[in-house]
């Protein structure tokens, strides 16, 4: 079983949305999602995945209406939305409001002018509850689909190949995530 992307009105073809990867040279990460709970304690209730894309000139100051920076924002959406519609594993994850986005200038991508698109991974339906061996695994699938579609982990090499690590089968992470309880 392969996990096929489904682009309804999103991308023209694979090839588009892999373009859009390496032309935006988007990379990724991700970090503990926390929130604060009714006793006032922050707990991790899931992850937040990190998506970057980068400007076309790496010295461009974005401000105000930045038509470039809107550009950037809609892409990464799309790129989003691609995976809403190619995961039902998502759907228990979906956020009311879009992903928050900012720019950024990060050492690890030698201060390139970037957009920052956060993604909160959690269960809707158990609000609160501790990140499980489910929400690792839908993880792990959305992120072996980005080096999949080229995105790279961390920065952006040239030389360095994005495909998932050998033994590193998207579809196992996500029948492990199924089987978890998704």
């Amino acid at each position: 079983m392969t996990i096929p992307f489904v682009l309804d009105g999103v991308f023209p073809s694979e090839q588009a949305l892999r373009d859009m990867v390496v032309a935006r040279r988007v990379c990724f990460d991700h970090d503990p999602y926390y929130v604060q709970d009714g006793s006032g304690r922050i707990v991790q209730i899931g992850f937040q995945l990190n998506l970057y894309a980068a400007f076309r000139d790496p010295r461009h100051l974005p401000t105000g209406e930045d038509l470039e920076l809107r550009e950037l924002v809609g892409e990464l959406h799309l790129l989003c939305r691609v995976f809403f519609q190619s995961l039902d594993l998502l759907k228990p994850c979906r956020y009311p409001d879009p992903p928050m986005h900012r720019v950024m200038y990060s050492p690890e991508r030698q201060y390139r002018a970037e957009v920052c698109l956060q993604i909160p991974i959690f269960d809707r339906e158990h609000f609160g509850v501790k990140p499980d061996r489910r929400l690792g695994e839908l993880l792990a699938t959305a992120e072996c689909l980005l080096r999949q579609l080229g995105a790279k982990r961390g920065k952006w090499e040239d030389h360095e190949r994005a495909e998932p690590r050998p033994g590193d089968r998207c579809e196992d992470h996500a029948q492990s995530a199924m089987a978890s309880g998704g």
